[in-house]
């Protein structure tokens, strides 16, 4: 999966998309491994509310976990991207 941080629950379920194509699994294969059914690979593929414990079941399915980082820029890429001077 590519580090590509996902901001809301379609983007989420674009990346677990890509990363079981990336594997070679179909949704009916994954769903399987998961122990849920192929509909709710589909739900979450598609952004969707499924729990978080079905989420993490996925994840850890794909061999992938959960991550939660600060996204937001630190005050000199804040300034680089607002053209604002070094000086202040």
């Amino acid at each position: 999966m590519i580090d590509i941080p996902a901001f809301s629950a379609s983007d989420l379920g674009l990346r677990l998309k890509q990363e079981r194509r990336a594997q070679g699994l179909s949704q009916a294969q994954l769903a399987e491994r998961a122990g849920i059914a192929r509909q709710t690979v589909i739900d979450l593929e598609k952004g969707k509310n499924v729990s978080v414990y079905v989420l993490t079941g996925v994840l850890a399915s794909l061999g992938k976990g959960l991550q939660v980082t600060d996204v937001r820029p630190s005050l000199d890429e804040a300034r680089a991207m607002f053209g604002e001077p070094d000086e202040l």
